[in-house]
């Protein structure tokens, strides 16, 4: 994975490419940005250039054995640290290394390898993921042993926020006081869910999120997703590929069908029918629900564009079209706010783990409100 391959992030890239450079890189990196963006990539990106054994350019060769380890997820010095499902059987605690085979080859085929994929592929779609300090007690164990092979033994924490307090406690003392020639990175969506000394002991790396045309480019490369429907996707994914990429695995078909659905329920204030929508989205992830209202408030916006006469402006299905074209006649700019308004702090409440059947029909209930008020 070297830095040619990330998409978009040239500051980021910058700084720690100078840093890299000039031999002046912090020993522990806080990647921080939206979810979705390439914290997970860059970090890899970053372990390879470090350890190249031929680097050009600013840049890792992609060539070499550990360029090659490392591209493939195997490198005995390239260790990784992952959120997982906490679990003893026979005596025996489940630690990353008893899950990574799990996650390497969709890892290596996709550097941008999302967390609600991991969670689908644990099987945990609606339990929680955390790394716990048997983890870190693990890790401290086997870190001060000398590197294998390569010039750097590197640590990479994917969403470090998941780490739960006794074991941020442990990591604090590895943080201060780590071994000769060791890199730890990890990646982090919210730190202020981290301690306040690990923030402190960090050297932090901002990733911004990623224009419309980067997510497109994206899906219709990597994905091979047809060009309309990959700009539909970039269009609400706001920056983030790991948004378009959930969205395009839930099909996109059947996210609008259920907002089309759940808006004429919510104007008639059918509520058997309400929650007849809602039960596909609730039946759905934590993190799919947070999209589809995503994409709701997206759609909602999209409304004005045919209220105002502007309709080829906005990226909709035939389908879509139609609906939109009567929907616009019932709202005005006002309604259209308070309406989106209302879709993105519900959003806001299920991040906060609010619970999500309440959060939705409160929801709807306000939207019939402010719909026929």
């Amino acid at each position: 994975m070297p830095f040619s391959d990330i998409i978009g992030q040239e500051q980021a890239i910058k700084t720690l490419r100078d840093a890299i450079d000039q031999e002046r890189l912090a020993h522990a990196l806080l990647l921080v940005g939206p979810s979705g963006v390439g914290k997970l990539a860059l970090a890899k990106a970053v372990a390879q250039y470090v350890n190249c054994l031929q680097p050009k350019d600013g840049d890792a060769c992609g060539k070499c054995s550990n360029c090659i380890k490392i591209g493939k997820a195997i490198h005995p010095d390239v260790r990784y640290i992952l959120p997982i499902i906490s679990k003893t059987e026979g005596g025996k605690r489940y630690l990353t290394d008893d899950y990574f085979h799990l996650f390497r080859e969709p890892f290596v085929t996709d550097p941008y390898f999302t967390f609600p994929q991991w969670q689908q592929a644990l099987g945990g779609e609606n339990k929680q993921l955390f790394i716990s300090v048997h983890e870190i007690r693990e890790l401290k164990r086997g870190i001060y042993l000398k590197a294998f092979e390569a010039p750097y033994k590197v640590v990479i924490v994917w969403n470090a926020e998941q780490i739960r307090t006794e074991g941020a406690n442990a990591f604090l003392k590895l943080l201060e006081e780590p071994p000769d020639r060791t890199l730890i990175l990890m990646t982090c969506s919210d730190p202020s869910q981290l301690l306040t000394t690990i923030n402190s002991r960090c050297q932090r790396v901002q990733l911004r999120r990623l224009s419309t045309q980067e997510v497109s480019r994206y899906l219709r490369e990597k994905r091979e997703v047809e060009p309309s429907l990959a700009d539909e996707l970039a269009a609400i994914s706001e920056g983030s590929i790991g948004n378009a990429v959930e969205f395009l695995s839930e099909s996109s078909e059947a996210i609008s069908d259920t907002y089309i659905e759940w808006l004429r329920a919510i104007y008639l204030g059918d509520y058997q029918k309400i929650q007849d929508q809602l039960e596909k989205v609730l039946k759905e992830s934590k993190e799919f629900q947070k999209l589809f209202l995503e994409a709701s408030v997206k759609k909602m916006r999209d409304s004005l564009l045919y209220h105002f006469e502007m309709p080829d402006l906005a990226l909709a299905t035939e389908k879509e079209r139609q609906f939109q074209s009567k929907f616009s006649q019932l709202v005005d700019v006002n309604k259209v706010d308070r309406m989106a308004d209302l879709m993105e702090n519900a959003r806001l409440h299920l991040a906060g783990n609010a619970n999500p059947q309440m959060t939705l029909t409160t929801l709807s209930l306000r939207m019939h409100a402010v719909l026929r008020g």
